[in-house]
């Protein structure tokens, strides 16, 4: 079976994000000013773009998890060997072709005449070190081991999961599989082969990249150099873009989405639905963190929860529903076949009342001398790419006797610190389907924990995991052959986690949502932040 350049994947539209974020008193400190100086003015090519991420979430330590220039904010430093297109396609990046060798190894053929940023030629080598970084790291989703990858000869690699896995293709597009120079680390340099080179990075300043006048694609940059400042805070962009201190800004906040829609000299570039917002309830924590192990409490929570109002009130109408956190574009005709759990306080309160849970003199619920009082942890990706939505869930779940304490965590480090240590009982989270797999995101967050396995997966499966029916549907996914089976497969485990045993609520798919200068041209929205493209992006001098 042989997959080469043509479209290779059975998905066939929409994605999610995943921001960038963090300082904010830019603009009171005396403006943005343009770093003329790394303006190389290439044939062609010049002006500098000025464009305000959110919060700083690059990953320094430890130094084999380094992710600088990758992810979430991906400055096109790096390539994967694949991509994934705004429609949602895998096609060939670095690597030309594949073709998969049962009983699990994909064949790499890749594309000559690429070389890194220091001149060195892309060979067989320089993949088989970037996936040996990953091996060192747990493996990731991919779950690549030491002896994963063999070099078969200049221009051709082999790689043959640890665990059945014919997904890879579809998950290597994912900017944490980029390929980087042979013998360098992302902690100390970033030496990539793509559209643009690293000039310089001040953590939670700025992100300065210029043109790659040695660039292999055809498609080149437009412009000579791209300037990302980091700006946590969504009013202080906004203002800095109406302040023509930046050329374009990330995650437009709802409310002030219909300020850029009217034309004018700025304008809101908005992507198809990708991005999610959901709840996760722990099923498996120590007191006072165990109240979600009581599936009685997550039903409750599940029916209490009025996602239209959510919609409506939080994100302005700019957003949707959900059933699930997976694009329905990508479950194809799955996607109807989850329910929605309806809204229905009133069925809340039958469920806690056949429980135990009294309301007490106060409102709030009791059992046993039991408040039914939760923490919600918020700061995934950021606080503020919340909203006020956990004050309106807060405010629904009291209609029905919960108490919810929100903690705002004032980054991503502190949010996943408590996550591992389980300190929280509903977690809320602004997510991304990064890569080309249907069963990505179910896979990452909710499969049982594997001694060894990535960090992040062992993390979540810790705190979320629902057990062999659902690791069952998983392993479904990873072995797949045809479309058909791993919508099937995908569809099943979301079922699980969401109508079954009410461990997840999604919320609403979301539009990611930037404001842009008159001054900006070619910018395309990509449903997947982090798959986003700055390939002929201008700016007018």
């Amino acid at each position: 079976m042989t997959a080469a350049a043509p479209k290779r994947s059975f998905l066939s539209r929409r994605h999610v994000l995943q921001l960038a974020g963090a300082s904010a008193a830019t603009i009171a400190a005396g403006g943005l000013p343009r770093l003329a100086s790394h303006v190389r003015g290439q044939a062609g090519v010049s002006g500098e773009l000025i464009v305000a991420a959110g919060q700083d979430n690059y990953r320094l330590d430890p130094p084999e998890r380094a992710n600088i220039g990758m992810f979430g904010l991906n400055a096109n430093v790096f390539e994967s060997l694949v991509r994934l297109t705004p429609e949602y396609q895998i096609e060939p990046l670095l690597a030309e072709s594949w073709t998969f060798v049962e009983p699990n190894t994909f064949r790499f053929t890749l594309r000559q005449g690429v070389s890194f940023h220091d001149g060195t030629p892309l060979t067989a080598e320089a993949v088989e070190w970037s996936m040996s970084r990953i091996a060192v790291a747990g493996g990731g989703s991919i779950g690549v081991d030491a002896n994963s990858t063999v070099v078969i000869d200049e221009r051709t690699v082999e790689i043959t999961p640890a665990r059945p896995n014919r997904r890879l293709v579809e998950q290597l597009n994912h900017p944490n599989y980029s390929i980087v120079a042979p013998n360098s680390e992302p902690a100390q340099s970033r030496i990539g082969t793509g559209l643009f080179r690293e000039v310089e990075y001040l953590r939670e300043d700025r992100y300065v990249v210029e043109a790659n006048e040695a660039y292999w694609g055809e498609d080149k940059p437009q412009v000579a150099t791209i300037t990302f400042r980091f700006m946590p805070d969504p009013t202080t962009r906004l203002l800095a873009l109406q302040a023509g201190e930046v050329d374009l800004i990330y995650e437009v906040a709802r409310e002030s989405a219909e300020e850029l829609a009217g034309g004018g000299d700025l304008s809101l570039a908005t992507s198809e639905v990708g991005a999610y917002e959901a709840l996760y309830i722990q099923i498996h924590g120590q007191e006072p963190y165990d109240l979600g192990q009581d599936r009685a409490v997550r039903e409750a929570i599940a029916h209490a929860i009025d996602k239209d109002a959510i919609v409506n009130g939080v994100w302005q109408g700019n957003a949707e529903p959900s059933t699930t956190m997976i694009p329905p574009a990508i479950l194809g005709p799955e996607a109807g076949s989850l329910a929605a759990i309806p809204y229905d306080p009133d069925r809340a309160k039958e469920v806690l009342d056949a429980a135990g849970w009294a309301a007490g003199s106060d409102g709030v619920r009791e059992k046993a001398g039991r408040r039914l009082e939760m923490t919600m942890i918020v700061g995934y990706p950021s606080a503020e790419i919340h909203g006020p939505m956990p004050e309106f869930v807060q405010a629904q779940l009291a209609e029905v006797g919960i108490a919810i304490e929100i903690v705002q965590t004032p980054d991503t480090a502190t949010y996943e610190t408590r996550l591992a240590a389980g300190e929280g009982d509903i977690w809320a989270e602004a997510g991304a389907q990064n890569d080309g797999n249907p069963c990505f995101l179910p896979d990452l967050l909710f499969t049982s924990p594997v001694a060894g396995a990535d960090p992040e997966e062992v993390m979540y499966g810790t705190a979320f995991s629902t057990g062999e029916v659902f690791d069952s549907s998983i392993e479904q996914c990873r072995t797949a052959a045809s479309v058909e089976e791993v919508q099937t497969a995908a569809a099943n485990a979301m079922r699980t986690v969401i109508d079954d045993e009410f461990v997840v609520i999604p919320l609403a798919g979301t539009y990611r949502l930037y404001g842009v200068s008159a001054r900006v041209s070619g910018f395309v929205a990509h449903p997947s932040g982090v798959n986003q493209r700055w390939t002929n992006v201008s700016i007018a001098e």
